[in-house]
């Protein structure tokens, strides 16, 4: 394809770049509605110039939020004619889906997620979206973390940067890292539910049990959303924050050619081996971008201490999990501006809020209401260390 139209794509918008551009105001105003705050930070980056190459957004996926949220600060930076891969669980729900593809969407089919030709081909079309000037967003980690884990990069759509780099040696592919963390992630009550609902919806199960499945499933991520979507309630889901990186070439990251997999049946097949070292890097990226809250560290030291602990014994662990987090190169950022009393005080604020807490009078003994939330929100900070 000719330099020109490679690069047509991010000199002028595509439609559904003017479908995005005309709500962009909105959903961005609905966002620093519904959360305290939105903090976005990372190095200065130049759009226009970035996007003379072909560019994929590569970011941890918590919540359906993430669309929203990731796609419109980018969008507001200035970059242009985003496209974002999206489970069909989410575009196939009513009035939501249609919006989703008008906005740049292409859906992944969740139940063809592990088939090698649905991947392949699926591979080809992003690969021909990024060769024609659109900036994709991809979750690597092949969907939500459910357990608020970093999970290991399933390489999927992220092989598309690998097979266009290896066509375009003398080219820079750019990979863009971005990592977002919540106080209060608007799924994250949901998920036991919706998990039940996935493991009825298995194929192996008869038709009444997969109906009641897709009934818990989805219902899920409505009683999540809807809340989220249309009750405008003012700082209802506490801060969220986008933390990203400096955007790499894939030829920095791996020597295509060195690592290319000899007799492999096509190019799809041909990376395995670069795209395990790519994932490895973009798994590390994400721990050591992902930022770490005050809801992390409480969560993290109530598991460990157990039922009845007080805010006496979660002060006392505060400041030194603060410091063992930040020698380990985990993104401190929220917390090197505070004390141990104001970690522990907005950590029990924001899991007394998603009533994964109670806490008594006096001497304020912590009782635990909704485990899977505590281990959910510690999972972030049992994370094993980046690399330095």
């Amino acid at each position: 394809m000719s330099k020109k139209s490679k690069n047509q794509g991010a000199e002028s918008g595509k439609e559904y770049h003017d479908e995005v551009a005309n709500v962009i105001g909105g959903v961005i105003a609905h966002l620093e509605k519904v959360f305290t705050k939105v903090y976005v930070e990372g190095p200065p980056l130049d759009p226009a110039k970035i996007q003379e190459s072909p560019l994929m957004f590569v970011s941890t996926h918590r919540s359906h939020v993430d669309y929203f949220l990731v796609g419109s600060y980018f969008v507001r930076m200035g970059f242009r004619n985003l496209r974002f891969a999206a489970g069909d669980n989410l575009t196939k729900l009513p009035w939501i889906g249609p919006k989703f593809l008008a906005f740049g969407a292409f859906s992944v089919s969740r139940d063809a997620g592990f088939d090698r030709n649905y991947v392949r081909n699926l591979c080809k079309q992003v690969v021909a979206m990024l060769d024609n000037g659109d900036a994709v967003l991809v979750f690597p980690e092949g969907g939500r973390s459910y357990t608020g884990a970093m999970l290991d990069i399933r390489g999927g759509i992220l092989n598309a940067a690998l097979m266009l780099q290896a066509a375009n040696p003398d080219r820079d592919v750019y990979l863009l890292p971005a990592a977002v963390s919540y106080e209060c992630p608007p799924d994250a009550p949901h998920f036991p539910m919706l998990l039940k609902g996935k493991n009825r919806r298995k194929k192996s199960n008869n038709i009444v049990r997969r109906f009641v499945g897709a009934i818990y499933y989805f219902g899920a991520d409505i009683l999540a959303f809807g809340p989220f979507m249309f009750f405008k309630r003012r700082g209802r889901y506490g801060a969220a924050y986008m933390d990203y990186a400096a955007p790499v070439p894939v030829r920095a990251l791996v020597d295509l050619a060195a690592n290319r997999v000899q007799g492999a049946r096509d190019e799809f097949a041909a990376h395995r081996a670069s795209l395990d070292i790519v994932g490895e890097h973009m798994r590390k990226q994400f721990v050591s971008i992902f930022r770490i809250l005050p809801v992390h560290v409480v969560s993290s030291i109530i598991k460990e201490g157990g039922e009845g602990i007080g805010t006496a014994h979660l002060e006392s662990y505060a400041e030194t999990r603060k410091k063992s987090l930040a020698g380990s190169g985990r993104n401190c950022k929220t917390l090197n501006s505070m004390t141990p009393h104001e970690i522990v005080q907005a950590g029990i604020k924001q899991l007394v809020k998603l009533k994964a807490i109670t806490t008594e009078k006096g001497e304020g003994k912590v009782s635990v209401r909704k485990r899977h939330l505590i281990e959910y929100f510690a999972a972030a900070v049992d994370a094993e260390e980046p690399a330095a």
